[in-house]
């Protein structure tokens, strides 16, 4: 048995698609395990992506309570992995999928691999569950597959051995490189008139249901009052909690247009077509600079450290005030959007999965397993 590919949520499946592609390419003949976490969401991701799962889990879990879907997980995944013995496992991320996927390799004694390993908040309510779960993954992870220095770094400070951090960037890059050369128009485009500019405007996260979104689409009207050479795009999150909240404040709003979730080459196509983003999602966050598009974080902590010190993103958290005002400030004023649109992307140069390829067929061969390098 080869490396299992551990992937539920759409972010998972976009991140290790390339690496899955890499292992192929290496001989390392790997696996992909499709959780289920994301639903419909996930399948969509897999096909946009060209990925068809090797095995799917039966799932029954009740995907509202993490407590259920990580004890689902966690078992399927561990009788999955008794049974077919991978040489290792490879998890991505912060997710229930990753954090089981990992514990249950580690349960078996199977080495593991993380990758976009040592992300860190200093929040463990901010991303929640997401920071504690790639906490918890660290101290059981064999190969951490770090995307800058400074996730190298935080590793590190919690006591993980420099020999087994290795700095790839992050995969997500070399998907959205490939991706922006292949995109097609997507139909949300032909409501963009001359003459206007387009925000993107994602919101899902977890620690803004309620009142936090609520607050993002107040900002999201008061730009449009304020600004009107713009129109946002909205792909309102599926999760009810969101959706509802989207639909009853933004639904009849002049110039803004809430559609469904988008599939991913339509999301790079619409993102790499804006002027601006406003999201609070940690993935547009590597996105968005590789199109020169400035992000406002509508979170107060990011793990993502590395957008804010380039200069490509800010975060702004969800009092509609602020947001406005910097938002206002980037639509209005030439010489502070360029600030932030002429920077490098930190996370990567899309090499990230040939690396992890190279790393893992060196560290799993039977000179180093046997040298007991893993």
């Amino acid at each position: 048995m080869g490396i299992a590919i551990v992937a539920g949520t759409r972010p998972e499946i976009l991140k290790l698609a390339p690496v899955y592609r890499s292992l192929k390419t290496a001989g390392l003949e790997p696996v992909w395990i499709a959780t289920g976490q994301h639903g419909d969401l996930a399948q969509q991701a897999e096909e946009s992506i060209g990925i068809v799962p090797d095995m799917r889990l039966p799932g029954g879990w009740d995907p509202r309570s993490l407590t259920d879907l990580t004890a689902g997980l966690l078992g399927q995944l561990g009788l999955w992995i008794s049974e077919c013995s991978p040489r290792a496992v490879l998890v991505q991320g912060d997710t229930a999928s990753a954090y089981s996927g990992a514990l249950a390799a580690h349960l078996h004694r199977v080495p593991v691999g993380h990758v976009e390993a040592g992300l860190r908040s200093g929040d463990p309510a901010n991303p929640f569950p997401e920071e504690s779960f790639r906490r918890l993954i660290a101290p059981i992870t064999d190969f951490h597959f770090a995307p800058t220095r400074l996730a190298e770094k935080n590793l590190r400070l919690e006591g993980i051995k420099a020999r087994r951090i290795w700095i790839t960037g992050n995969p997500i890059i070399d998907t959205v490189l490939d991706m922006a050369a292949h995109t097609r128009h997507p139909a949300v485009l032909d409501a963009l008139k001359p003459g206007e500019r387009l925000v993107l405007l994602t919101a899902h996260r977890r620690e803004n249901w309620g009142e936090g979104i609520s607050s993002i689409c107040s900002a999201a009207r008061q730009l449009v009052e304020r600004h009107d050479d713009i129109r946002i795009v909205f792909p309102a999150h599926s999760n009810p909690r969101v959706r509802e909240t989207v639909l009853a404040e933004l639904g009849e709003a002049e110039r803004i247009h809430v559609t469904e979730p988008l599939s991913y080459p339509e999301f790079i196509a619409v993102l790499k077509a804006s002027h601006l983003v406003l999201s609070d999602s940690g993935g547009v966050q590597e996105e968005a600079p590789s199109f020169d598009v400035p992000v406002l974080v509508l979170r107060e902590t990011t793990e993502r450290q590395e957008a804010v010190d380039a200069g490509v993103a800010r975060l702004v958290g969800t009092d509609p005030e602020k947001i406005v005002r910097e938002a206002s400030r980037l639509l209005s004023e030439k010489a502070a959007h360029r600030e932030m649109a002429d920077r490098n992307n930190p996370f990567g140069d899309g090499q990230a999965s040939r690396r992890i390829a190279e790393i893992l067929k060196a560290e799993l061969s039977p000179a180093r397993a046997g040298a007991g390098a893993a």
